[in-house]
């Protein structure tokens, strides 16, 4: 049986509506920078009232000048991250608590190794700034998530699940078993899809490869599931995959049989919609075409 998670705000009419839909279990996304008060209040509320089950805790996505962000490893030598990264994580033993297990919580990779080892951030700064919080919240683990090779206004160096493997293997020198590796497959098919426009057509990667580095001396604890169409830019970011597109199944089909190779991990199907206040209709399109290929799943 797989573990898949909807994400939420959380916000009860949010949280609400992944339960009228049919979940229960939850990864939860922060949107403000700080967590207020109400958002721990009904996070409480409805763990105590056995509606929701978290088991993953997603990094803020905040309004900057330059567009929404999320929290990368880079940005956390920032204090303005940090303290956002810190405030994450409080927030995810507060929940360790109240359900007894740990959480996980999300963060971005956007460098590349080759970047890494020139300035050997990670072993100077990023790494013990890591310990510093992870030691004071003795129930949280990290996952390190793949971003795409581009956004909507620039490249970025990351492309490579071996460049999140690496990442994780030095920060794991500093802080034991507390950082593992995360696919999101709609970042993946991005950077594939525009490396093979850029090169006229060349497939640079397959699924079977890019898990096989998830778990190459690390640990994957987490996979994003969600598709893409075209490019992966506006609303073809976090498509479903729909149960009567064949072409969609097939995907998907190629996806699964690698997890199933390399991983159990639990997975969140991370898709947009169009409301997040209302019934969940790309997320169960995704879980029905799972079902279609015959996984038993929990939601």
């Amino acid at each position: 049986m797989i573990r898949i998670n909807a994400k939420s705000a959380p916000e009860e009419k949010q949280l609400m509506a992944r339960i009228k839909s049919g979940f229960k279990n939850i990864e939860i996304q922060l949107i403000h920078s700080e967590i207020a008060k109400e958002e721990y209040d009904i996070t409480k509320k409805l763990i105590e009232e056995n509606k929701i089950d978290i088991s993953v805790v997603h990094t803020p996505l905040v309004d900057t000048k330059n567009g929404k962000i999320e929290i990368s490893l880079n940005l956390i030598l920032q204090d303005s991250y940090y303290k956002m990264l810190c405030d994450t994580i409080e927030y995810a033993e507060f929940i360790s608590k109240l359900e007894d297990k740990r959480i996980k919580v999300v963060i971005h990779e956007n460098y590349a190794k080759d970047i890494w080892i020139e300035n050997d951030f990670l072993n100077e700064k990023v790494g013990p700034k890591l310990k510093a919080i992870l030691d004071k919240n003795p129930n949280v683990d990290l996952v390190l998530e793949n971003t795409p090779v581009f956004f909507e206004k620039r490249f970025q160096t990351v492309f490579y699940m071996s460049d999140i493997a690496y990442s994780v293997k030095v920060l794991n020198k500093i802080i034991p078993n507390r950082i593992y590796t995360l696919i999101d497959t709609c970042h993946m098919m991005m950077s594939v899809e525009a490396f093979s426009r850029i090169t006229n057509g060349i497939k640079i990667t397959n699924w079977d490869e890019q898990f096989k580095q998830a778990n190459d001396g690390v640990k994957m604890s987490m996979m994003h599931l969600n598709n893409i169409h075209d490019n992966g830019l506006g609303d073809d970011h976090g498509v479903p995959f729909c149960s009567d597109n064949e072409k969609d199944l097939k995907k998907l089909s190629e996806i699964m049989q690698a997890y199933e190779k390399y991983t159990d991990c639990e997975i969140t199907v991370e898709v947009r919609e169009d409301s997040y206040t209302g019934p969940l209709y790309n997320a169960i399109e995704t879980v029905k075409s799972l079902r279609k290929l015959g996984y038993e799943v929990e939601i």
